[in-house]
């Protein structure tokens, strides 16, 4: 199976708060300093969750049986996302309470796509990593799965990042998952979505003042993945180191790309 960041860490709990501290302490001296703060909110709700998920009844891989278990604990999600959130996030949030487990349990059957529901994902979000963590595979999506999809449990790839390889060998090109935390190795000269691996298809675009990330995208399918070089900085978490670079995003936009997948920021 696909390995995890939590092999850094006690509990997915442990997880969660870490991201939190490193969102903090980017935010400190980063012109993105608001969604680099919302984030380290969110992961400290999100923690909450996974210590509820920690705590309770064994897990299935079935949304609907699981739900019970830890639906009480989400509110808390939901309660930062509306307090702290855009304001397009706060009415979602409403409407989520309106809708109530029948929207959740839509989603994942779904492709578990933030560009289809943010909230949704945000919520689900410690679910899947625990399901991760205790080996527990996750039902299958009844929709059909996106392009570069996790393989443990089928969402797409929200990051990318490269790792430096072993002794002589060329640094590793990986993708992670938004909804699991799962990661996936990408051959050097590919497509994160469609899989294109005609050299002239493909490019790559970098500024100097973000170093350590770049935006590796398909004239083919139109679409980029954000990739953070985690041999720059052994403290980078791309997720988040993602979010101090979201004017690379902006222009990958004005350029006609797609995300794949939206950050934190929801871009």
């Amino acid at each position: 199976m696909p390995a995890s960041w939590l092999h850094r860490d006690a509990s997915v709990a442990d997880a969660f708060e870490r991201r939190a501290e490193r969102a903090a302490a980017l935010a400190e001296a980063s012109i993105n300093a608001a969604p680099l703060t919302f984030a380290a909110g969110l992961y400290r709700a999100q923690a909450k969750v996974a210590a509820a998920l920690a705590a309770g009844p064994a897990l299935t891989g079935s949304l609907e049986r699981d739900l019970a278990g830890f639906r009480k604990a989400l509110d808390g999600i939901a309660r930062y996302a509306a307090a702290s959130g855009p304001s397009g996030l706060r009415a979602d949030v409403d409407a989520y309470r309106s809708d109530g487990d029948e929207r959740l349990l839509a989603w994942w059957r779904g492709p578990r796509a933030g560009r289809v529901d943010y909230l949704a994902r945000a919520l689900l979000r410690p679910y899947g990593e625990a399901l991760a963590a205790t080996g527990v595979t996750a039902e299958p999506a009844t929709a059909p799965p996106t392009a570069g999809a996790c393989q443990r449990c089928g969402a797409p790839p929200w990051i990318g990042y490269r790792r430096a390889g072993s002794g002589d060998e060329a640094p590793q090109r990986l993708l992670g998952c938004g909804v699991c935390g799962s990661e996936r190795h990408l051959d050097r000269i590919a497509c994160a979505g469609c899989g294109q691996t005609e050299p002239t298809k493909l490019a790559v675009f970098q500024t100097e003042r973000h170093p350590a990330a770049r935006i590796e995208a398909c004239e083919a399918c139109q679409r980029y993945v954000k990739s953070i070089d985690l041999t720059l900085d052994g403290r980078a978490i791309p997720e988040i180191d993602d979010l101090c670079s979201l004017s690379l995003d902006l222009w990958a936009a004005e350029q006609g790309y797609e995300r794949l997948e939206p950050s934190l920021a929801g871009v």
